[in-house]
Protein backbone atom coordinates (compact mmCIF):
# COMPACT_ATOMS: atom_id res chain seq x y z
CA UNK A 1 0.00 0.00 0.00
CA UNK A 2 1.09 3.10 -0.97
CA UNK A 3 0.75 6.75 0.62
CA UNK A 4 0.29 10.06 -0.78
CA UNK A 5 1.80 13.27 0.79
CA UNK A 6 -1.09 14.55 2.52
CA UNK A 7 -2.51 10.91 3.67
CA UNK A 8 1.42 10.48 5.04
CA UNK A 9 0.87 13.61 6.99
CA UNK A 10 -2.39 13.08 8.37
CA UNK A 11 -1.18 9.69 9.70
CA UNK A 12 1.43 10.92 11.75
CA UNK A 13 0.10 14.08 12.78
CA UNK A 14 -3.75 14.20 13.32
CA UNK A 15 -3.99 17.91 14.57
CA UNK A 16 -3.54 18.83 10.81
CA UNK A 17 -6.09 15.95 9.55
CA UNK A 18 -9.10 17.20 8.36
CA UNK A 19 -11.44 16.03 11.03
CA UNK A 20 -14.76 16.72 12.32
CA UNK A 21 -15.00 18.11 16.15
CA UNK A 22 -18.54 17.06 16.10
CA UNK A 23 -18.20 13.54 17.76
CA UNK A 24 -15.62 15.07 20.00
CA UNK A 25 -18.33 16.93 22.68
CA UNK A 26 -16.60 20.27 24.40
CA UNK A 27 -15.35 19.56 28.11
CA UNK A 28 -17.99 20.05 30.86
CA UNK A 29 -17.37 20.85 34.57
CA UNK A 30 -16.10 17.74 35.36
CA UNK A 31 -14.30 16.18 38.83
CA UNK A 32 -12.20 12.85 38.83
CA UNK A 33 -15.12 10.97 40.24
CA UNK A 34 -17.31 11.96 37.41
CA UNK A 35 -15.34 10.20 34.89
CA UNK A 36 -14.71 7.05 33.92
CA UNK A 37 -11.39 6.65 31.84
CA UNK A 38 -9.85 3.83 32.48
CA UNK A 39 -12.58 1.86 29.62
CA UNK A 40 -10.29 3.55 26.86
CA UNK A 41 -7.53 1.69 28.06
CA UNK A 42 -7.92 -1.73 26.37
CA UNK A 43 -8.99 0.26 23.03
CA UNK A 44 -5.45 0.99 21.49
CA UNK A 45 -4.11 -0.34 18.09
CA UNK A 46 -3.05 0.58 14.86
CA UNK A 47 0.31 1.64 13.63
CA UNK A 48 0.06 5.47 14.51
CA UNK A 49 1.14 5.10 18.05
CA UNK A 50 4.23 3.10 17.10
CA UNK A 51 5.07 5.88 14.59
CA UNK A 52 5.09 8.40 16.12
CA UNK A 53 7.38 6.44 19.21
CA UNK A 54 9.52 5.66 16.52
CA UNK A 55 9.75 8.90 15.00
CA UNK A 56 10.73 10.59 18.66
CA UNK A 57 13.26 7.89 19.37
CA UNK A 58 15.56 9.21 16.63
CA UNK A 59 16.57 11.43 19.50
CA UNK A 60 17.26 8.38 21.29
CA UNK A 61 20.00 7.08 18.27
CA UNK A 62 21.78 10.59 18.08
CA UNK A 63 22.34 9.63 22.10
CA UNK A 64 23.60 6.57 21.50
CA UNK A 65 25.66 7.26 18.03
CA UNK A 66 27.57 9.95 19.95
CA UNK A 67 28.41 8.05 23.06
CA UNK A 68 29.97 4.97 20.99
CA UNK A 69 31.20 7.01 17.87
CA UNK A 70 33.48 8.93 20.28
CA UNK A 71 35.44 5.56 21.29
CA UNK A 72 36.52 4.67 17.94
CA UNK A 73 37.36 8.41 17.10
CA UNK A 74 39.98 8.43 20.48
CA UNK A 75 41.35 5.32 18.62
CA UNK A 76 41.77 6.88 14.83
CA UNK A 77 42.15 10.43 15.56
CA UNK A 78 46.04 9.67 16.03
CA UNK A 79 47.98 13.48 15.64
CA UNK A 80 45.34 14.57 13.12
CA UNK A 81 44.63 17.38 15.66
CA UNK A 82 48.86 18.27 15.80
CA UNK A 83 50.00 15.55 18.23
CA UNK A 84 48.60 12.64 19.83
CA UNK A 85 46.06 12.79 22.41
CA UNK A 86 47.00 12.43 25.77
CA UNK A 87 45.38 10.49 28.72
CA UNK A 88 43.82 13.92 30.09
CA UNK A 89 42.75 15.46 26.35
CA UNK A 90 40.86 12.22 25.45
CA UNK A 91 38.65 12.21 29.39
CA UNK A 92 38.48 16.13 27.94
CA UNK A 93 37.06 15.45 24.64
CA UNK A 94 34.94 12.91 25.60
CA UNK A 95 33.13 14.06 28.92
CA UNK A 96 32.55 17.62 27.01
CA UNK A 97 29.67 16.50 25.61
CA UNK A 98 28.02 15.35 28.56
CA UNK A 99 28.97 19.00 30.22
CA UNK A 100 26.89 20.31 27.22
CA UNK A 101 24.12 17.31 27.71
CA UNK A 102 23.46 18.62 31.00
CA UNK A 103 23.39 22.40 30.33
CA UNK A 104 20.90 21.21 27.07
CA UNK A 105 18.56 19.13 29.60
CA UNK A 106 18.42 22.24 32.11
CA UNK A 107 17.21 24.34 28.92
CA UNK A 108 14.84 21.96 28.01
CA UNK A 109 13.45 21.38 31.15
CA UNK A 110 12.83 25.49 31.37
CA UNK A 111 11.45 25.35 27.92
CA UNK A 112 9.18 21.94 27.82
CA UNK A 113 5.81 23.33 29.28
CA UNK A 114 6.67 26.25 27.75
CA UNK A 115 6.87 25.65 23.95
CA UNK A 116 5.99 22.12 24.27
CA UNK A 117 7.66 18.53 23.41
CA UNK A 118 8.15 18.00 19.80
CA UNK A 119 9.97 21.79 19.87
CA UNK A 120 11.81 21.51 22.42
CA UNK A 121 13.33 17.85 20.33
CA UNK A 122 13.37 19.81 17.09
CA UNK A 123 15.60 21.93 18.51
CA UNK A 124 17.95 19.64 20.13
CA UNK A 125 18.12 18.12 16.80
CA UNK A 126 19.34 21.30 15.01
CA UNK A 127 22.06 21.45 17.10
CA UNK A 128 23.17 18.40 17.37
CA UNK A 129 23.35 18.82 12.99
CA UNK A 130 25.81 22.12 14.38
CA UNK A 131 28.06 20.29 16.28
CA UNK A 132 28.11 17.56 14.27
CA UNK A 133 29.78 19.57 11.35
CA UNK A 134 31.71 21.53 13.54
CA UNK A 135 33.67 17.99 15.06
CA UNK A 136 34.06 17.17 11.14
CA UNK A 137 35.91 20.16 10.46
CA UNK A 138 37.85 20.48 13.37
CA UNK A 139 42.08 21.08 13.22
CA UNK A 140 42.65 21.54 16.82
CA UNK A 141 42.27 20.19 20.19
CA UNK A 142 39.63 22.95 21.07
CA UNK A 143 37.85 22.94 17.76
CA UNK A 144 36.97 19.44 17.99
CA UNK A 145 36.02 19.68 21.91
CA UNK A 146 33.82 22.95 20.93
CA UNK A 147 32.19 20.60 18.30
CA UNK A 148 31.52 18.30 21.21
CA UNK A 149 30.42 20.69 23.78
CA UNK A 150 27.22 21.47 21.30
CA UNK A 151 26.68 18.27 20.46
CA UNK A 152 26.02 17.49 24.28
CA UNK A 153 23.72 20.42 24.10
CA UNK A 154 21.95 18.90 21.32
CA UNK A 155 21.55 15.11 22.93
CA UNK A 156 20.24 16.50 26.39
CA UNK A 157 17.49 18.37 24.68
CA UNK A 158 16.25 15.65 22.55
CA UNK A 159 17.28 12.64 25.33
CA UNK A 160 15.27 14.21 28.08
CA UNK A 161 12.10 14.79 25.82
CA UNK A 162 11.87 11.95 23.61
CA UNK A 163 11.09 9.48 26.37
CA UNK A 164 8.72 12.02 28.51
CA UNK A 165 6.86 12.65 24.96
CA UNK A 166 6.87 8.96 24.25
CA UNK A 167 5.14 8.16 27.60
CA UNK A 168 2.78 10.70 27.42
CA UNK A 169 1.55 9.51 24.02
CA UNK A 170 1.75 6.02 24.99
CA UNK A 171 -1.45 3.79 26.04
CA UNK A 172 -1.14 2.57 29.85
CA UNK A 173 -0.48 -1.37 28.65
CA UNK A 174 1.81 -0.40 25.83
CA UNK A 175 4.16 2.89 28.05
CA UNK A 176 7.17 -0.03 28.90
CA UNK A 177 7.57 -1.12 25.33
CA UNK A 178 7.07 2.19 23.55
CA UNK A 179 9.71 4.19 25.96
CA UNK A 180 11.94 0.90 25.32
CA UNK A 181 11.86 1.99 21.72
CA UNK A 182 13.77 4.85 22.51
CA UNK A 183 16.00 2.51 25.12
CA UNK A 184 16.28 0.23 21.57
CA UNK A 185 16.94 3.62 19.30
CA UNK A 186 19.99 4.65 21.70
CA UNK A 187 21.84 0.99 21.60
CA UNK A 188 20.84 1.08 17.75
CA UNK A 189 22.84 4.03 17.60
CA UNK A 190 25.56 2.62 19.40
CA UNK A 191 25.51 -0.51 17.02
CA UNK A 192 25.44 2.01 13.93
CA UNK A 193 28.33 4.35 15.20
CA UNK A 194 30.46 0.77 16.30
CA UNK A 195 29.62 -0.51 12.12
CA UNK A 196 31.21 2.86 11.13
CA UNK A 197 34.04 2.93 13.16
CA UNK A 198 35.40 -0.43 11.80
CA UNK A 199 34.44 0.38 7.98
CA UNK A 200 36.32 3.65 8.54
CA UNK A 201 38.86 2.78 10.87
CA UNK A 202 41.58 2.21 8.10
CA UNK A 203 40.41 5.52 5.91
CA UNK A 204 42.53 8.65 6.39
CA UNK A 205 40.83 10.83 8.64
CA UNK A 206 38.06 8.52 8.44
CA UNK A 207 37.51 9.85 12.27
CA UNK A 208 36.42 13.20 10.64
CA UNK A 209 33.54 11.59 8.34
CA UNK A 210 32.79 9.25 11.23
CA UNK A 211 31.53 12.25 13.03
CA UNK A 212 29.75 14.03 10.29
CA UNK A 213 27.44 11.86 9.31
CA UNK A 214 25.54 11.76 12.31
CA UNK A 215 23.65 15.65 10.81
CA UNK A 216 21.94 13.31 8.42
CA UNK A 217 19.83 10.92 11.45
CA UNK A 218 19.72 14.11 13.16
CA UNK A 219 18.03 16.61 10.18
CA UNK A 220 15.69 13.86 9.71
CA UNK A 221 14.61 13.96 12.86
CA UNK A 222 14.13 18.02 12.99
CA UNK A 223 12.27 17.13 9.62
CA UNK A 224 9.89 15.05 11.24
CA UNK A 225 8.88 17.66 14.35
CA UNK A 226 6.99 19.16 11.71
CA UNK A 227 5.02 16.15 10.95
CA UNK A 228 4.17 14.16 14.60
CA UNK A 229 1.91 15.52 16.82
CA UNK A 230 1.63 17.24 20.07
CA UNK A 231 1.38 14.68 22.80
CA UNK A 232 -2.62 15.08 23.97
CA UNK A 233 -1.42 15.30 27.84
CA UNK A 234 0.82 18.73 26.66
CA UNK A 235 -2.10 20.50 24.66
CA UNK A 236 -3.86 20.05 27.70
CA UNK A 237 -1.48 21.72 29.58
CA UNK A 238 -2.02 24.26 27.32
CA UNK A 239 -5.37 23.81 27.22
CA UNK A 240 -5.87 22.96 23.86
CA UNK A 241 -8.36 20.47 24.16
CA UNK A 242 -9.63 20.12 20.98
CA UNK A 243 -6.41 19.16 19.62
CA UNK A 244 -5.65 16.98 22.68
CA UNK A 245 -9.32 14.97 21.71
CA UNK A 246 -8.31 14.62 18.23
CA UNK A 247 -5.01 12.99 19.05
CA UNK A 248 -6.14 11.06 21.59
CA UNK A 249 -8.78 9.20 19.11
CA UNK A 250 -5.78 8.41 16.63
CA UNK A 251 -3.84 6.72 19.80
CA UNK A 252 -7.36 5.07 20.94
CA UNK A 253 -9.27 4.05 17.25
CA UNK A 254 -11.53 1.59 18.74
CA UNK A 255 -12.66 3.92 21.52
CA UNK A 256 -16.05 5.71 20.98
CA UNK A 257 -16.10 9.80 21.26
CA UNK A 258 -17.44 9.44 24.34
CA UNK A 259 -14.42 7.63 25.67
CA UNK A 260 -12.07 9.88 24.36
CA UNK A 261 -14.08 12.45 25.93
CA UNK A 262 -13.44 11.21 29.25
CA UNK A 263 -10.18 10.41 29.03
CA UNK A 264 -9.43 14.31 27.93
CA UNK A 265 -11.66 15.27 30.44
CA UNK A 266 -10.32 13.07 33.23
CA UNK A 267 -6.34 14.41 32.44
CA UNK A 268 -7.76 17.77 32.55
CA UNK A 269 -9.77 17.70 35.52
CA UNK A 270 -7.20 16.52 37.68
CA UNK A 271 -4.53 19.24 35.93
CA UNK A 272 -7.22 21.40 37.82
CA UNK A 273 -7.78 19.58 40.91
CA UNK A 274 -4.31 19.04 41.91
CA UNK A 275 -2.25 21.34 41.09
CA UNK A 276 -4.34 24.97 39.20
CA UNK A 277 -1.35 23.82 36.63
CA UNK A 278 -1.58 27.20 35.05
CA UNK A 279 -0.88 29.25 38.32
CA UNK A 280 2.14 26.82 39.23
CA UNK A 281 5.51 29.01 39.13
CA UNK A 282 8.91 27.55 38.45
CA UNK A 283 9.38 27.84 42.29
CA UNK A 284 6.29 26.28 42.92
CA UNK A 285 7.11 23.19 40.45
CA UNK A 286 9.95 23.28 42.43
CA UNK A 287 8.80 22.86 46.09
CA UNK A 288 5.89 20.78 45.20
CA UNK A 289 8.32 18.39 44.08
CA UNK A 290 10.57 18.46 46.90
CA UNK A 291 8.45 19.36 49.62
CA UNK A 292 5.47 16.70 49.22
CA UNK A 293 6.14 13.27 50.34
CA UNK A 294 5.50 11.37 46.92
CA UNK A 295 6.82 13.88 44.40
CA UNK A 296 9.95 13.62 46.27
CA UNK A 297 9.70 9.66 46.82
CA UNK A 298 9.39 9.46 43.17
CA UNK A 299 12.19 12.01 42.71
CA UNK A 300 14.18 9.65 44.63
CA UNK A 301 13.83 6.31 43.49
CA UNK A 302 14.25 7.96 39.61
CA UNK A 303 17.69 9.91 40.23
CA UNK A 304 18.85 6.81 42.25
CA UNK A 305 17.85 4.66 39.63
CA UNK A 306 19.62 6.66 36.99
CA UNK A 307 22.68 7.30 39.25
CA UNK A 308 23.16 3.54 39.60
CA UNK A 309 22.98 3.44 35.95
CA UNK A 310 25.63 5.81 35.70
CA UNK A 311 28.16 5.06 38.30
CA UNK A 312 27.80 1.44 37.25
CA UNK A 313 31.16 2.60 34.88
CA UNK A 314 28.57 1.23 32.08
CA UNK A 315 29.11 4.47 29.85
CA UNK A 316 33.24 3.86 30.47
CA UNK A 317 32.97 0.59 28.95
CA UNK A 318 31.25 2.03 26.12
CA UNK A 319 33.06 5.48 25.48
CA UNK A 320 36.81 3.76 26.45
CA UNK A 321 36.34 0.14 25.56
CA UNK A 322 38.25 -0.01 22.19
CA UNK A 323 40.99 1.85 24.43
CA UNK A 324 40.70 -0.60 27.26
CA UNK A 325 40.32 -3.95 24.91
CA UNK A 326 43.92 -2.22 22.94
CA UNK A 327 45.58 -2.18 26.78
CA UNK A 328 44.32 -5.94 27.07
CA UNK A 329 46.27 -7.09 24.16
CA UNK A 330 43.61 -7.41 21.32
CA UNK A 331 44.78 -6.74 17.62
CA UNK A 332 41.63 -5.32 16.37
CA UNK A 333 39.48 -3.29 19.64
CA UNK A 334 37.38 -1.28 17.30
CA UNK A 335 36.01 -4.56 16.64
CA UNK A 336 36.05 -6.18 19.50
CA UNK A 337 34.13 -3.51 21.14
CA UNK A 338 31.67 -3.54 18.35
CA UNK A 339 30.43 -7.07 20.38
CA UNK A 340 29.51 -4.70 22.99
CA UNK A 341 27.28 -2.76 20.95
CA UNK A 342 25.82 -5.51 19.56
CA UNK A 343 24.88 -7.80 22.74
CA UNK A 344 23.33 -4.52 24.23
CA UNK A 345 21.02 -3.47 21.44
CA UNK A 346 20.31 -7.35 21.11
CA UNK A 347 19.26 -7.73 24.85
CA UNK A 348 17.06 -4.13 24.63
CA UNK A 349 15.41 -6.18 22.25
CA UNK A 350 14.77 -8.44 24.37
CA UNK A 351 13.65 -5.86 27.20
CA UNK A 352 11.20 -4.42 24.21
CA UNK A 353 9.18 -7.97 23.96
CA UNK A 354 8.64 -8.65 27.36
CA UNK A 355 8.83 -5.62 29.96
CA UNK A 356 5.70 -4.70 29.94
CA UNK A 357 4.06 -8.15 30.57
CA UNK A 358 6.75 -9.11 32.77
CA UNK A 359 7.52 -5.83 34.52
CA UNK A 360 10.23 -3.49 35.36
CA UNK A 361 10.56 -4.28 39.11
CA UNK A 362 10.95 -8.28 37.98
CA UNK A 363 13.34 -7.33 34.77
CA UNK A 364 15.91 -4.67 37.65
CA UNK A 365 15.70 -7.48 40.30
CA UNK A 366 16.24 -10.82 37.84
CA UNK A 367 18.84 -8.95 36.00
CA UNK A 368 20.81 -6.29 38.33
CA UNK A 369 23.05 -8.89 40.15
CA UNK A 370 24.91 -10.03 36.78
CA UNK A 371 26.96 -7.06 37.07
CA UNK A 372 28.57 -7.01 40.14
CA UNK A 373 29.54 -10.41 39.41
CA UNK A 374 30.53 -9.86 35.80
CA UNK A 375 32.62 -6.78 37.33
CA UNK A 376 34.26 -8.97 40.01
CA UNK A 377 35.53 -11.47 37.29
CA UNK A 378 36.70 -8.49 35.28
CA UNK A 379 38.91 -7.03 38.24
CA UNK A 380 40.14 -10.50 38.72
CA UNK A 381 41.07 -11.07 35.14
CA UNK A 382 42.88 -8.01 34.75
CA UNK A 383 45.61 -8.57 37.83
CA UNK A 384 46.80 -11.32 35.63
CA UNK A 385 47.29 -8.63 32.76
CA UNK A 386 50.70 -6.88 32.66
CA UNK A 387 49.49 -3.21 32.46
CA UNK A 388 52.05 -0.13 33.40
CA UNK A 389 50.42 2.87 35.57
CA UNK A 390 50.51 5.09 32.77
CA UNK A 391 47.97 2.72 31.06
CA UNK A 392 50.40 1.18 28.58
CA UNK A 393 50.60 -3.02 28.24
CA UNK A 394 54.28 -3.99 29.08
CA UNK A 395 53.47 -7.51 26.54
CA UNK A 396 51.42 -7.27 23.87
CA UNK A 397 50.20 -10.56 23.54
CA UNK A 398 46.46 -11.94 23.79
CA UNK A 399 45.97 -14.22 26.65
CA UNK A 400 43.06 -16.37 28.35
CA UNK A 401 42.78 -13.59 30.97
CA UNK A 402 42.19 -11.37 27.53
CA UNK A 403 39.23 -13.71 26.58
CA UNK A 404 38.07 -13.41 30.16
CA UNK A 405 37.70 -9.84 30.52
CA UNK A 406 35.54 -9.75 27.01
CA UNK A 407 33.59 -12.22 27.96
CA UNK A 408 33.15 -10.80 31.49
CA UNK A 409 32.44 -7.50 30.20
CA UNK A 410 29.69 -8.97 27.70
CA UNK A 411 27.92 -10.66 30.67
CA UNK A 412 28.35 -7.12 32.19
CA UNK A 413 26.19 -5.24 29.13
CA UNK A 414 24.03 -8.40 28.76
CA UNK A 415 22.48 -7.83 32.45
CA UNK A 416 22.68 -4.04 32.17
CA UNK A 417 20.93 -3.91 28.62
CA UNK A 418 17.99 -6.17 30.12
CA UNK A 419 16.88 -3.71 32.48
CA UNK A 420 19.19 -1.21 34.12
CA UNK A 421 20.16 0.28 30.70
CA UNK A 422 16.31 1.53 29.41
CA UNK A 423 13.92 1.66 32.85
CA UNK A 424 15.89 4.63 34.68
CA UNK A 425 14.43 6.74 30.83
CA UNK A 426 10.79 5.42 31.73
CA UNK A 427 11.14 6.91 35.23
CA UNK A 428 9.63 10.40 33.64
CA UNK A 429 6.31 8.01 34.58
CA UNK A 430 6.65 8.48 38.03
CA UNK A 431 6.42 11.96 38.65
CA UNK A 432 2.38 13.42 38.21
CA UNK A 433 1.73 16.16 35.29
CA UNK A 434 2.27 19.33 37.61
CA UNK A 435 6.17 18.11 38.46
CA UNK A 436 6.97 16.07 35.49
CA UNK A 437 9.13 18.09 33.09
CA UNK A 438 11.09 19.52 36.17
CA UNK A 439 11.51 15.91 37.51
CA UNK A 440 12.26 14.84 34.26
CA UNK A 441 14.78 17.41 34.23
CA UNK A 442 16.32 16.28 37.75
CA UNK A 443 16.36 12.80 36.50
CA UNK A 444 18.37 14.24 33.39
CA UNK A 445 21.12 16.62 35.06
CA UNK A 446 21.55 13.24 37.54
CA UNK A 447 22.27 11.44 34.52
CA UNK A 448 24.74 13.82 32.42
CA UNK A 449 26.36 15.31 35.61
CA UNK A 450 27.50 11.64 36.61
CA UNK A 451 28.02 10.55 33.40
CA UNK A 452 30.24 13.80 32.95
CA UNK A 453 32.31 12.35 36.44
CA UNK A 454 32.60 9.44 35.06
CA UNK A 455 33.63 9.91 31.74
CA UNK A 456 36.36 12.49 32.69
CA UNK A 457 37.67 10.14 35.22
CA UNK A 458 38.42 6.43 34.25
CA UNK A 459 41.20 6.59 32.71
CA UNK A 460 42.79 8.22 35.72
CA UNK A 461 40.67 6.22 37.96
CA UNK A 462 42.57 3.57 35.94
CA UNK A 463 45.92 4.93 36.41
CA UNK A 464 45.24 5.51 40.11
CA UNK A 465 43.71 2.36 41.18
CA UNK A 466 44.82 -0.20 38.57
CA UNK A 467 42.11 -1.49 35.57
CA UNK A 468 41.49 -4.30 38.49
CA UNK A 469 40.67 -1.51 41.04
CA UNK A 470 38.42 0.40 38.96
CA UNK A 471 36.49 -2.52 38.26
CA UNK A 472 36.29 -3.55 41.97
CA UNK A 473 34.62 -0.12 42.25
CA UNK A 474 31.79 -0.20 40.00
CA UNK A 475 30.95 -4.05 41.34
CA UNK A 476 30.67 -2.59 44.49
CA UNK A 477 28.48 0.04 43.51
CA UNK A 478 25.92 -2.12 41.20
CA UNK A 479 25.81 -4.55 44.14
CA UNK A 480 24.57 -1.86 46.55
CA UNK A 481 22.10 -0.58 43.88
CA UNK A 482 20.53 -4.22 42.78
CA UNK A 483 20.01 -3.90 46.91
CA UNK A 484 18.65 -0.73 46.57
CA UNK A 485 16.17 -1.36 44.01
CA UNK A 486 14.81 -4.82 46.04
CA UNK A 487 13.77 -2.58 48.72
CA UNK A 488 13.12 0.75 46.85
CA UNK A 489 11.77 0.65 43.35
CA UNK A 490 8.01 -0.21 42.59
CA UNK A 491 6.04 -2.05 39.78
CA UNK A 492 3.96 0.38 37.89
CA UNK A 493 3.70 -1.46 34.83
CA UNK A 494 0.36 -1.15 33.54
CA UNK A 495 -0.68 2.03 35.76
CA UNK A 496 -1.79 4.81 33.90
CA UNK A 497 0.05 7.77 34.53
CA UNK A 498 -2.65 9.77 36.56
CA UNK A 499 -2.78 6.48 39.01
CA UNK A 500 1.58 6.31 39.98
CA UNK A 501 1.17 8.74 42.15
CA UNK A 502 -1.32 6.79 44.61
CA UNK A 503 1.65 4.34 44.63
CA UNK A 504 4.21 6.57 46.28
CA UNK A 505 1.76 7.97 49.00
CA UNK A 506 2.53 4.92 50.83
CA UNK A 507 5.94 5.00 51.35
CA UNK A 508 8.29 3.80 48.43
CA UNK A 509 5.13 1.59 47.59
CA UNK A 510 7.15 -1.46 47.09
CA UNK A 511 4.31 -3.46 48.56
CA UNK A 512 1.34 -1.70 47.78
CA UNK A 513 2.25 -1.43 43.83
CA UNK A 514 2.47 -5.41 44.67
CA UNK A 515 -0.66 -5.68 45.57
CA UNK A 516 -1.89 -3.48 42.69
CA UNK A 517 -0.74 -5.63 40.01
CA UNK A 518 -1.87 -9.18 41.76
CA UNK A 519 -5.97 -6.80 42.08
CA UNK A 520 -4.89 -6.22 38.12
CA UNK A 521 -4.29 -9.56 37.44
CA UNK A 522 -7.12 -10.87 39.41
CA UNK A 523 -9.60 -8.14 38.11
CA UNK A 524 -7.74 -9.00 34.31
CA UNK A 525 -8.53 -13.01 34.81
CA UNK A 526 -12.72 -11.89 36.44
CA UNK A 527 -13.49 -9.80 32.88
CA UNK A 528 -11.57 -13.01 30.93
CA UNK A 529 -14.04 -15.49 32.68
CA UNK A 530 -16.85 -12.95 32.54
CA UNK A 531 -17.17 -12.76 36.02
CA UNK A 532 -18.65 -9.30 37.25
Amino acid sequence: MSLDADQAVSLLNPEVAVTSNAELPVEDDFTMNDIDSDAIEDKYGGVFIWLVACSAALGGLLFGYDSTVIAGVLVMIKDDLGAVLSPSQQELITSIASVGAFIGALLAGILLDKIGRKAVIGIGALVFAIGSILQGKAMTVRAITLGRFIVGLGVGEAAMVAPIYIAEIAPAKLRGGLVTVDSLAITGGQCLAGAVNIFLQDVQSGWRISVSIAVIPSLILLGLCFVIPESPRSLIYRNKLDQARTVTARIYPNATAEEVRNKVAAIHAQFVAESELRRLTAWDQFKLLFTEGANFRALTVACGLMAIQQLSGSNSVFYYGPTLFGLVGFANPIAVAFIMALTNFLFTIFALKYIDTVGRRKFLVNSMWGMPVALSIAATALLSIPISRDLTITDPTLTFSSGVVLFSIIFFIASYAIALGNVPWQCNELFPMEVRALGTMMLTLTNWSLNAVVSSSFLSLMKTYTPSGAFGIYAVITLLGWIAVIYCYPEVSGLPLEEIKQVFKHGFGVKYSLKLQKDMAGQANNDGSGES
